[in-house]
C-alpha cells in the first residue's frame, strides 16, 4: 500500500493507493498529524509520496518515522519537466507544488487535450496547460474567504454576515452584496481564463477542484450550457499527480 498525502497550510489529507485505486480521502487538522498518528494509521505502508506546502517540520517527523520503520519516502517539488508534462515557469521551483501536481493530474487524466484548471481554495488559481504537455501559464487571485475577509477588514463601514450559498445576482443588503461579490468577481476571473484559453487553442476540458470547486462549475455551467460537457469537478486531482511519482 502507498500513501500519497498533501499537507496544506491548516490542514492535511491522504488516499491509499493499492492496485491503481484510491481509497477514500481522509482529511485531519496539521496538528493531529503526528508521530502517534503515524504509529496509528500508516504502518502497513510500503512507500509515502508527500507534498507539503510549507510545514518543513512535519516532513521532518513523517520522514524520520518513515527511516525508523524502512518504509519508502519521497517528497515532491516542482519541476521543469515531468513525464509529458513541461512547466512555464523559468524556475520552476517557484511554482506551487499544489499546482504543479493538479497539472501533472490533469495530464494524466486527459493527455493530448487542452485544459483549463481552476482550483478555488485558499486561493484561486488557474492554470492552462495544451495538447503538447506545455504549461501556457495562469493566474493567482485571493480566495472566496480571502475576497470577503479582505473587504471586511479594510471597509470600516462594511458588516456583513458569510453566507453559505454561491450566488452571483444583485444583493438587497450588505451581506448579500458581499457575498455575491466575491463569487462574480471569481467567476469574472474563470470566463476571462477560458477566452485566454481560447486564443491558445481550442479548449477540451475545463477541470474544477478544491473545496470551492463545484459551486464555481455550477455557477459557470447555469450561465453557459455549452461548456457542460467540456467542465469536471475532479476533488482529488492532485493525488493523480502525486500517482505519477509512484510508477
Amino acid at each position: 500500500m502507498i500513501l500519497l498525502i498533501d499537507i496544506g497550510n491548516s490542514r492535511t489529507k491522504y488516499v491509499e493507493l493499492k492496485e491503481g485505486q484510491f481509497s477514500k480521502t481522509t482529511q485531519l487538522s496539521n496538528k493531529a498529524f503526528s508521530t502517534d498518528y503515524f504509529k496509528d494509521k500508516f504502518s502497513r505502508a510500503s512507500k509515502v509520496v508527500l507534498a507539503n506546502v510549507a510545514h518543513e517540520n512535519l516532513t521532518r517527523q513523517l520522514k524520520n518515522w518513515c527511516d525508523e520503520n524502512t518504509i519508502a519516502f519521497t517528497q515532491v517539488h516542482s519541476e521543469q519537466q515531468k513525464n509529458a508534462l513541461t512547466s512555464a515557469y523559468q524556475e520552476p521551483t517557484t511554482l506551487g507544488i499544489d499546482r504543479w501536481l493538479a497539472l501533472l493530474g490533469a495530464t494524466r487524466l486527459y493527455p493530448n487535450q487542452n485544459v483549463l484548471i481552476i482550483d478555488a481554495g485558499t486561493a484561486t488559481t488557474v492554470d492552462f496547460v495544451d495538447n503538447l504537455g506545455q504549461h501556457q501559464g495562469g493566474w493567482i487571485l485571493a480566495g472566496i474567504q480571502a475576497l470577503f475577509d479582505s473587504i471586511l477588514a479594510n471597509s470600516t463601514l462594511v458588516f456583513a454576515k458569510e453566507k453559505a450559498q454561491a450566488s452571483v445576482s444583485f444583493g438587497k443588503n450588505t451581506s448579500d452584496n458581499v457575498n455575491n461579490a466575491c463569487w462574480a468577481a471569481t467567476l469574472g476571473l474563470i470566463k476571462q481564463a477560458i477566452s485566454q484559453a481560447q486564443q491558445l487553442g481550442e479548449l477540451e476540458q475545463i477541470i474544477f477542484t478544491g473545496g470551492n470547486g463545484s459551486a464555481l462549475a455550477d455557477l459557470l455551467t447555469s450561465e453557459d450550457n455549452d461548456l457542460i460537457t467540456k467542465n469536471r469537478v475532479i476533488n482529488n486531482l492532485i493525488f493523480y499527480g502525486l500517482q505519477e511519482y509512484c510508477e
